[in-house]
């Protein structure tokens, strides 16, 4: 008996972590929302990410499908 009643505690026990666990998700997705309505509104400042200068690429390093393709490997 004593087994079944520490099995169902820990099932408990899950099942609380779980619930937790998907407030947390939305806690994070709300989060991730609003933020990317922030990036979208020039009048929020410091939101917006800074302009992307021209960077020399190294091949293969971040590099597109296309890219890849089109360049010989070593």
């Amino acid at each position: 008996m004593e087994h079944e009643e520490h099995a169902d505690e820990l099932d408990r026990d899950a099942d609380k972590l779980d619930q937790h666990s998907d407030v947390v998700e939305e806690h994070i997705d709300e989060a991730r929302r609003e933020w990317e309505a922030k990036e979208d509104d020039p009048t929020v400042p410091g939101a917006q990410p800074p302009p992307r200068e021209e960077e020399e690429s190294l091949p293969g390093v971040a590099a597109d499908e296309d890219t890849l393709r089109d360049e010989p490997g070593p």
